[in-house]
């Protein structure tokens, strides 16, 4: 189990690319049948304005949101813990430089509650937020790794 990827919320990163994509969508369809081919009587630069602004800031949240908190993994070494974000560079932290583990209710993407259960894991100069699901096997060899290090 270890050496192997495990993907933090990605059915909720997947869910929320999907939407973009279909945002996108209806923003193009709308600028084609609005804008590019008005039908009589419409205002082409109304439609603009308006779908622009409900479309255009509806999209830009979206991507900020994909790229600051979705498609996050770690992965747990024989002798360290590797965390690595959408466009940002791996943080690996050693067993024996950690500080302090705690169990903290973090942000995160997870559709309609936006928090989650976490252990931060710090070692001084980097922080790793690793959610805590259950169900996976991972978050059990995590846990018997930084056992020694958890706050309550």
């Amino acid at each position: 189990m270890k050496n192997k990827k495990v993907f933090q919320n990605l059915f909720y990163s997947i869910c929320v690319t999907l939407l973009l994509l279909l945002c996108m969508l209806i923003y193009s369809l709308a600028l084609w049948f609005a804008v590019l081919n008005p039908s009589e009587g419409m205002n082409p630069i109304a439609a603009l304005i308006a779908f622009t602004s409900i479309f255009g800031t509806s999209i830009v949240c979206i991507i900020v949101i994909i790229i600051k908190l979705g498609y996050t993994y770690w992965i747990l070494l024989d002798d360290s813990i590797a965390f690595k974000k959408l466009f940002r560079k791996k943080i690996i932290i050693k067993f024996d430089e950690i500080i302090k583990v705690e169990k903290k209710t973090v942000t995160a993407l997870i559709l309609g509650v936006y928090k989650c259960e976490a252990y931060v894991i710090d070692d001084g100069r980097k922080t790793i937020n690793i959610l805590i699901d259950k169900n996976k096997t991972a978050i059990k060899l995590l846990e018997t790794e930084i056992s020694k290090f958890i706050q309550h």
